[in-house]
């Protein structure tokens, strides 16, 4: 009488498992690189919104553009503006701080929170790139925040994801102010600054300081459309970058309502190697890719740059600090080579103005 094997023997169960295993093996870089791809068109439908909304902005307010001198300017200008302003309850469209161009233009549509700690954690969650898994560590807080205990009840539940998208300051801030000082003929003079002061009670948001190291921007520079340069299409509104990484390696969102500096929103000139908020490392810097979740290859991975003319295209971080000019307006003057990126080197002499 013969018999019937019923099931699989041990063997049999091995040998399955090997396919499998090489199986997923050779699948996993091609669903590996299916989710990269679906996580970059989203990443591209981000940059579009924001694109089309800082447009529909410039139309309807005679070609400023949401910017930390227009959108953040609600008393006088500049940090020492009164923080009570943003602070708190306020708006949806309120700025999260005074660089924070990115609320007043998605705040209304997204329905974020009137509460400023809470509409930040909304609108770092809600307005991502998706490559971007990577959530602060902490909080950098001045110790002055009147609602910094929101902060931290929001840090404590939930938390805040890094910051995906920066507006160069050289197209968000004035232009380099004039110093002051002695002049033959005419004695003392104000500077710019002083004059600003003396005019508003405050002053702007400039492209002043270390910031002008390499690059000066024209001195009458205001965020304007017809300011930014003689081709939109080649020059920056915003790009893939996220801030801030310490000496340490802790990575940390500012929580005050006035920066000083940049804030959380706003970055420094990109072809200089002291700019590491878009995935390149320095000397002594801990990894700005891990802020990014971006892993090894960061100078060649896909950067997405939004112009002003409302285009968004893929660039590698090498290819961007290769076109300084991306990155300020017509007729900022080369200043300096120190610290510049090795792409950006050869392309001017200092005295040169960018196209």
């Amino acid at each position: 009488m013969s018999r019937t094997r019923n099931g699989f023997t041990i063997v049999d169960v091995l040998a399955l498992s090997a396919v499998t295993a090489t199986a997923a093996a050779v699948m996993q870089p091609v669903l590996d690189e299916a989710d990269e791809q679906s996580m970059a068109l989203t990443n591209r439908d981000q940059h579009q919104r924001l694109s089309a909304r800082q447009g529909m902005f410039i139309a309807a307010n005679d070609g400023q553009f949401a910017s930390a001198n227009v959108t953040g300017w609600l008393s006088t200008p500049g940090p020492t503006q009164d923080p009570s302003l943003f602070e708190g309850n306020q708006t949806s469209s309120t700025p999260t701080q005074t660089t924070d161009w990115i609320t007043p233009l998605l705040g209304d549509e997204l329905g974020l929170s009137a509460n400023r700690a809470i509409r930040t954690q909304e609108l770092l969650e809600q307005v991502r790139d998706p490559r971007n898994g990577i959530y602060n560590d902490t909080l950098f807080m001045s110790g002055a925040d009147s609602d910094g205990d929101d902060f931290v009840n929001a840090f404590n539940n939930g938390g805040y994801r890094a910051v995906s998208y920066l507006a160069p300051a050289a197209f968000q801030f004035w232009g380099t102010p004039e110093p002051g000082g002695f002049v033959p003929g005419k004695g003392i003079v104000k500077g710019d600054e002083d004059r600003w002061r003396l005019k508003f009670g405050g002053v702007p948001y400039n492209f002043g300081g270390g910031m002008a190291l390499n690059i000066e921007t024209p001195r009458e520079y205001r965020p304007r459309i017809e300011n930014v340069g003689t081709s939109l299409s080649e020059k920056v509104l915003f790009a893939d970058g996220t801030r801030y990484v310490d000496f340490s390696g802790v990575v940390d969102i500012e929580t005050t309502a006035t920066p000083v500096f940049l804030g959380n929103f706003v970055s420094g000139f990109f072809a200089s190697d002291f700019d590491t908020a878009y995935g390149r490392d320095r000397p002594g810097i801990f990894a700005s890719a891990r802020r990014q979740g971006l892993g090894k290859g960061v100078d060649n991975r896909v950067l997405y740059i939004s112009f002003f003319d409302g285009s968004t295209r893929a660039s590698s971080v090498t290819n961007a600090k290769a076109r300084p000019d991306w990155w300020a307006p017509t007729g900022s003057e080369w200043r300096s080579f120190d610290s510049i990126a090795p792409e950006a080197a050869n392309q001017y002499v200092i005295g040169d103005q960018l196209p």
